[in-house]
Protein backbone atom coordinates (compact mmCIF):
# COMPACT_ATOMS: atom_id res chain seq x y z
CA UNK A 1 0.00 0.00 0.00
CA UNK A 2 2.83 2.18 0.32
CA UNK A 3 4.32 1.83 -2.32
CA UNK A 4 1.30 2.40 -4.77
CA UNK A 5 1.32 5.88 -3.34
CA UNK A 6 3.65 7.36 -6.14
CA UNK A 7 0.75 5.71 -8.98
CA UNK A 8 -1.72 7.51 -6.73
CA UNK A 9 -0.58 10.23 -6.36
CA UNK A 10 0.03 10.43 -10.29
CA UNK A 11 -3.52 9.54 -11.03
CA UNK A 12 -4.46 12.59 -8.91
CA UNK A 13 -2.78 14.93 -10.11
CA UNK A 14 -3.49 14.22 -14.02
CA UNK A 15 -7.01 14.38 -13.09
CA UNK A 16 -7.23 16.74 -9.57
CA UNK A 17 -11.23 16.88 -10.40
CA UNK A 18 -11.95 13.38 -10.66
CA UNK A 19 -12.80 11.03 -7.64
CA UNK A 20 -10.67 7.82 -6.58
CA UNK A 21 -11.97 4.62 -5.20
CA UNK A 22 -9.56 1.99 -4.15
CA UNK A 23 -10.79 -1.50 -4.17
CA UNK A 24 -8.93 -3.58 -0.94
CA UNK A 25 -8.57 -6.46 1.36
CA UNK A 26 -10.18 -5.82 4.81
CA UNK A 27 -6.44 -5.80 6.43
CA UNK A 28 -5.53 -2.72 4.87
CA UNK A 29 -8.94 -0.59 5.25
CA UNK A 30 -7.85 1.23 8.70
CA UNK A 31 -4.48 2.30 6.80
CA UNK A 32 -5.54 3.33 3.47
CA UNK A 33 -8.80 5.13 4.58
CA UNK A 34 -7.24 8.65 5.28
CA UNK A 35 -4.78 8.14 2.17
CA UNK A 36 -4.27 11.72 0.92
CA UNK A 37 -4.74 10.61 -2.63
CA UNK A 38 -7.55 8.15 -1.88
CA UNK A 39 -11.34 9.32 -1.78
CA UNK A 40 -13.23 6.31 -1.19
CA UNK A 41 -12.74 2.47 -0.55
CA UNK A 42 -14.72 -0.75 -1.51
CA UNK A 43 -13.99 -3.76 0.70
CA UNK A 44 -13.18 -6.50 -0.78
CA UNK A 45 -13.88 -9.26 1.54
CA UNK A 46 -14.64 -12.56 -0.21
CA UNK A 47 -16.63 -13.39 3.04
CA UNK A 48 -19.37 -14.50 1.03
CA UNK A 49 -17.92 -17.73 -1.40
CA UNK A 50 -16.03 -17.07 -4.40
CA UNK A 51 -18.55 -17.07 -7.44
CA UNK A 52 -20.86 -14.75 -4.71
CA UNK A 53 -18.54 -12.24 -3.54
CA UNK A 54 -17.33 -12.02 -7.42
CA UNK A 55 -21.05 -11.20 -8.19
CA UNK A 56 -22.00 -9.04 -5.54
CA UNK A 57 -18.90 -6.96 -6.40
CA UNK A 58 -19.09 -6.97 -9.80
CA UNK A 59 -22.70 -5.34 -9.46
CA UNK A 60 -21.30 -2.80 -6.66
CA UNK A 61 -18.67 -1.66 -8.86
CA UNK A 62 -21.05 -1.14 -11.86
CA UNK A 63 -23.34 0.59 -9.87
CA UNK A 64 -20.59 3.24 -9.20
CA UNK A 65 -20.10 3.87 -13.14
CA UNK A 66 -16.29 4.59 -13.00
CA UNK A 67 -15.01 5.88 -16.09
CA UNK A 68 -11.20 3.99 -15.86
CA UNK A 69 -10.24 1.11 -13.61
CA UNK A 70 -6.43 1.33 -13.09
CA UNK A 71 -5.41 -2.79 -12.29
CA UNK A 72 -2.36 -2.36 -10.27
CA UNK A 73 -1.87 -5.70 -9.13
CA UNK A 74 0.12 -6.72 -11.37
CA UNK A 75 -0.90 -11.05 -11.49
CA UNK A 76 -4.56 -10.99 -10.10
CA UNK A 77 -6.95 -12.08 -12.67
CA UNK A 78 -9.45 -11.18 -10.56
CA UNK A 79 -8.68 -7.66 -10.09
CA UNK A 80 -8.85 -7.77 -13.86
CA UNK A 81 -11.90 -9.13 -14.37
CA UNK A 82 -14.26 -7.30 -12.41
CA UNK A 83 -13.85 -4.13 -14.05
CA UNK A 84 -14.51 -6.51 -17.22
CA UNK A 85 -17.96 -7.92 -15.57
CA UNK A 86 -18.38 -4.53 -14.27
CA UNK A 87 -18.18 -2.43 -17.96
CA UNK A 88 -16.37 0.05 -17.26
CA UNK A 89 -15.10 1.06 -20.35
CA UNK A 90 -11.64 1.76 -20.04
CA UNK A 91 -9.34 -0.87 -17.90
CA UNK A 92 -5.47 -0.85 -17.90
CA UNK A 93 -3.05 -3.29 -16.20
CA UNK A 94 -0.44 -5.78 -17.09
CA UNK A 95 -0.87 -8.61 -19.11
CA UNK A 96 -0.30 -11.46 -17.16
CA UNK A 97 -1.57 -14.84 -17.01
CA UNK A 98 -4.50 -13.96 -20.08
CA UNK A 99 -5.76 -10.65 -18.07
CA UNK A 100 -5.31 -8.92 -21.49
CA UNK A 101 -8.27 -9.41 -22.94
CA UNK A 102 -9.89 -8.48 -19.96
CA UNK A 103 -8.27 -4.96 -20.23
CA UNK A 104 -8.55 -2.26 -23.45
CA UNK A 105 -4.88 -1.38 -22.79
CA UNK A 106 -1.65 -3.57 -21.34
CA UNK A 107 1.45 -3.98 -21.13
CA UNK A 108 4.37 -6.39 -20.47
CA UNK A 109 4.82 -7.25 -16.66
CA UNK A 110 8.58 -6.20 -15.13
CA UNK A 111 9.55 -8.02 -12.42
CA UNK A 112 13.37 -6.61 -12.67
CA UNK A 113 12.49 -2.90 -11.19
CA UNK A 114 11.82 -2.01 -7.90
CA UNK A 115 8.11 -2.29 -6.99
CA UNK A 116 7.12 1.39 -7.03
CA UNK A 117 7.97 1.67 -11.32
CA UNK A 118 6.30 -1.99 -10.93
CA UNK A 119 3.06 0.13 -10.21
CA UNK A 120 3.91 3.02 -12.29
CA UNK A 121 4.72 1.45 -15.68
CA UNK A 122 0.72 0.71 -16.08
CA UNK A 123 -0.17 4.77 -15.47
CA UNK A 124 1.74 4.72 -18.88
CA UNK A 125 -1.11 3.29 -20.72
CA UNK A 126 -2.98 6.55 -19.79
CA UNK A 127 -0.25 8.89 -20.99
CA UNK A 128 0.54 10.14 -17.33
CA UNK A 129 3.65 11.09 -16.51
CA UNK A 130 5.27 8.58 -14.42
CA UNK A 131 8.61 10.28 -13.26
CA UNK A 132 9.94 8.68 -10.15
CA UNK A 133 9.17 10.64 -6.95
CA UNK A 134 9.22 10.33 -3.43
CA UNK A 135 6.80 8.22 -1.20
CA UNK A 136 4.68 9.57 1.76
CA UNK A 137 3.40 8.47 4.90
CA UNK A 138 -0.04 9.90 6.30
CA UNK A 139 0.30 9.74 10.32
CA UNK A 140 -1.15 12.58 11.48
CA UNK A 141 -0.50 15.03 14.28
CA UNK A 142 -2.39 13.46 16.88
CA UNK A 143 -0.03 10.11 15.79
CA UNK A 144 3.19 11.88 16.46
CA UNK A 145 1.72 13.27 20.12
CA UNK A 146 0.32 10.12 21.02
CA UNK A 147 4.08 8.57 20.10
CA UNK A 148 5.47 11.43 21.91
CA UNK A 149 3.19 10.76 25.04
CA UNK A 150 4.33 7.12 24.72
CA UNK A 151 7.97 7.45 24.74
CA UNK A 152 7.57 10.01 27.71
CA UNK A 153 6.13 6.73 29.78
CA UNK A 154 9.62 5.56 28.75
CA UNK A 155 11.46 8.12 29.87
CA UNK A 156 12.76 9.24 26.43
CA UNK A 157 12.98 12.94 26.54
CA UNK A 158 12.41 15.11 23.31
CA UNK A 159 16.28 15.00 22.74
CA UNK A 160 17.49 11.64 22.86
CA UNK A 161 18.80 9.99 19.89
CA UNK A 162 17.11 6.80 18.71
CA UNK A 163 17.29 3.66 16.91
CA UNK A 164 14.33 1.11 15.93
CA UNK A 165 14.78 -2.01 15.44
CA UNK A 166 11.59 -4.00 13.53
CA UNK A 167 12.45 -7.69 14.71
CA UNK A 168 9.89 -9.67 12.94
CA UNK A 169 8.84 -10.41 9.10
CA UNK A 170 5.80 -11.87 7.88
CA UNK A 171 7.70 -14.77 5.99
CA UNK A 172 9.98 -16.98 8.15
CA UNK A 173 12.31 -17.26 5.36
CA UNK A 174 12.92 -13.13 5.89
CA UNK A 175 13.89 -13.39 9.65
CA UNK A 176 17.19 -13.09 10.75
CA UNK A 177 18.32 -14.81 14.09
CA UNK A 178 17.09 -13.25 17.35
CA UNK A 179 20.11 -13.72 18.74
CA UNK A 180 22.00 -12.05 15.98
CA UNK A 181 19.06 -8.80 17.07
CA UNK A 182 20.67 -9.21 20.62
CA UNK A 183 23.93 -8.94 19.87
CA UNK A 184 23.48 -6.19 18.02
CA UNK A 185 21.70 -4.42 20.77
CA UNK A 186 24.99 -5.33 23.37
CA UNK A 187 27.25 -4.08 21.15
CA UNK A 188 25.72 -0.82 19.78
CA UNK A 189 24.94 0.21 23.45
CA UNK A 190 28.85 -0.34 24.10
CA UNK A 191 29.46 2.05 20.90
CA UNK A 192 27.01 4.57 21.08
CA UNK A 193 25.92 4.67 24.92
CA UNK A 194 23.87 8.16 24.14
CA UNK A 195 21.64 5.63 22.22
CA UNK A 196 18.70 4.54 22.78
CA UNK A 197 16.94 1.46 21.04
CA UNK A 198 13.21 0.70 20.58
CA UNK A 199 11.74 -2.22 19.43
CA UNK A 200 8.81 -2.14 16.80
CA UNK A 201 6.50 -4.66 15.85
CA UNK A 202 2.88 -6.54 16.00
CA UNK A 203 1.40 -7.88 18.84
CA UNK A 204 1.87 -11.39 16.87
CA UNK A 205 5.65 -10.98 17.47
CA UNK A 206 6.16 -10.01 21.35
CA UNK A 207 7.20 -14.16 21.40
CA UNK A 208 10.19 -12.58 19.93
CA UNK A 209 10.75 -10.02 22.72
CA UNK A 210 10.83 -12.98 25.66
CA UNK A 211 13.62 -14.93 23.68
CA UNK A 212 15.90 -11.36 23.96
CA UNK A 213 17.97 -11.09 27.50
CA UNK A 214 15.95 -9.46 29.67
CA UNK A 215 19.53 -7.46 30.45
CA UNK A 216 18.98 -5.65 27.49
CA UNK A 217 17.96 -1.67 27.64
CA UNK A 218 15.42 -1.75 25.38
CA UNK A 219 12.05 0.36 24.85
CA UNK A 220 9.54 -2.63 24.53
CA UNK A 221 7.09 -1.12 21.62
CA UNK A 222 5.95 -4.16 20.08
CA UNK A 223 2.21 -4.04 19.95
CA UNK A 224 1.87 -0.50 21.41
CA UNK A 225 1.47 1.15 17.93
CA UNK A 226 -1.61 1.54 15.62
CA UNK A 227 0.53 1.27 12.06
CA UNK A 228 -0.32 5.22 11.43
CA UNK A 229 1.33 5.81 15.05
CA UNK A 230 3.97 3.66 13.83
CA UNK A 231 5.19 6.21 10.94
CA UNK A 232 5.09 8.61 13.82
CA UNK A 233 7.38 6.29 15.84
CA UNK A 234 10.09 5.60 12.78
CA UNK A 235 9.75 9.30 11.72
CA UNK A 236 11.08 10.03 15.35
CA UNK A 237 14.45 7.51 15.40
CA UNK A 238 17.35 7.90 13.25
CA UNK A 239 17.94 5.02 11.88
CA UNK A 240 15.78 2.10 11.35
CA UNK A 241 16.92 -2.01 11.33
CA UNK A 242 15.00 -4.37 9.83
CA UNK A 243 14.86 -7.40 7.40
CA UNK A 244 12.47 -7.11 3.91
CA UNK A 245 8.97 -5.74 6.06
CA UNK A 246 6.01 -3.12 5.59
CA UNK A 247 7.53 -1.21 8.35
CA UNK A 248 10.94 -1.31 6.20
CA UNK A 249 8.79 0.73 3.37
CA UNK A 250 7.17 2.66 5.87
CA UNK A 251 10.39 4.13 7.15
CA UNK A 252 11.20 4.81 3.74
CA UNK A 253 8.63 6.80 3.33
CA UNK A 254 9.01 8.91 6.81
CA UNK A 255 12.61 9.41 5.61
CA UNK A 256 14.07 7.42 7.91
CA UNK A 257 17.49 6.10 7.04
CA UNK A 258 17.30 2.23 7.11
CA UNK A 259 20.07 -0.62 6.84
CA UNK A 260 17.74 -3.51 5.36
CA UNK A 261 18.63 -6.94 5.46
CA UNK A 262 17.56 -9.43 2.66
CA UNK A 263 17.30 -13.10 2.19
CA UNK A 264 15.02 -14.52 -0.36
CA UNK A 265 13.87 -11.59 -1.80
CA UNK A 266 15.39 -9.43 -4.03
CA UNK A 267 16.79 -5.65 -3.45
CA UNK A 268 16.15 -4.65 -7.04
CA UNK A 269 12.41 -5.20 -6.33
CA UNK A 270 11.71 -4.67 -2.82
CA UNK A 271 14.96 -2.12 -1.17
CA UNK A 272 13.90 0.70 0.82
CA UNK A 273 12.77 3.20 -1.60
CA UNK A 274 14.93 6.71 -2.18
CA UNK A 275 18.33 7.60 -0.79
CA UNK A 276 20.25 7.37 2.61
CA UNK A 277 19.16 3.30 2.55
CA UNK A 278 21.75 0.46 3.04
CA UNK A 279 20.69 -3.11 1.88
CA UNK A 280 23.04 -6.14 3.01
CA UNK A 281 22.49 -9.23 0.98
CA UNK A 282 24.65 -12.03 0.41
CA UNK A 283 25.57 -14.28 -3.28
CA UNK A 284 23.45 -17.67 -2.17
CA UNK A 285 22.92 -19.05 -4.87
CA UNK A 286 19.59 -19.90 -4.17
CA UNK A 287 18.39 -16.81 -3.75
CA UNK A 288 16.18 -14.59 -4.75
CA UNK A 289 13.76 -17.97 -4.64
CA UNK A 290 10.89 -15.68 -3.19
CA UNK A 291 9.81 -18.59 -1.23
CA UNK A 292 8.31 -18.74 2.38
CA UNK A 293 9.73 -22.51 3.52
CA UNK A 294 13.35 -22.94 3.18
CA UNK A 295 13.47 -26.37 0.66
CA UNK A 296 17.83 -26.52 1.05
CA UNK A 297 18.49 -29.98 1.90
CA UNK A 298 21.62 -28.19 4.44
CA UNK A 299 22.42 -25.16 5.71
CA UNK A 300 18.99 -23.53 5.75
CA UNK A 301 18.20 -20.39 5.35
CA UNK A 302 21.33 -19.80 4.15
CA UNK A 303 21.03 -16.32 2.84
CA UNK A 304 20.36 -14.58 6.38
CA UNK A 305 22.69 -16.75 8.23
CA UNK A 306 25.37 -15.44 6.41
CA UNK A 307 24.50 -11.81 7.47
CA UNK A 308 27.10 -11.10 9.52
CA UNK A 309 26.50 -8.94 13.52
CA UNK A 310 29.70 -7.31 12.64
CA UNK A 311 28.58 -6.03 9.06
CA UNK A 312 25.34 -4.93 10.75
CA UNK A 313 26.70 -3.55 13.43
CA UNK A 314 29.18 -1.38 10.75
CA UNK A 315 25.91 -0.46 8.58
CA UNK A 316 24.53 1.05 11.82
CA UNK A 317 27.52 2.81 12.65
CA UNK A 318 27.94 4.64 9.82
CA UNK A 319 24.36 5.47 9.50
CA UNK A 320 24.55 7.02 13.14
CA UNK A 321 27.55 9.33 12.14
CA UNK A 322 25.98 10.53 9.17
CA UNK A 323 22.61 11.91 11.59
CA UNK A 324 25.64 13.72 13.87
CA UNK A 325 26.90 15.33 10.83
CA UNK A 326 23.96 16.28 9.30
CA UNK A 327 23.15 17.69 12.29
Amino acid sequence: MVLLTPALRALKRTYPESHLTLLLRPLVMDLMKTHPYVDTCIVDTKNRGRYRSLAELMRRIRRAAFDVAVVLHPTSFRNALLPFLARVPVRVGTNVNGRGMLLTASCEDDTSVHEVHRYLRVLQLLAIDTVPDALEFWHTDTDAQTIQELLETEDVSSTDRLIVLNLGTTWRTKQWNIANFAAVIEQITHLAPDVRIVLTGSSNELALVEALPTSLPIINLIGKTSILQLGALLERCEVCLTCDSGPMHIAAAVGTPTVALFGPTSPARHKPYGTGHTTIEKPVECRPCYKRTCHRQNALHLCMTEISIAEVVKALEIKLHQQVRAA
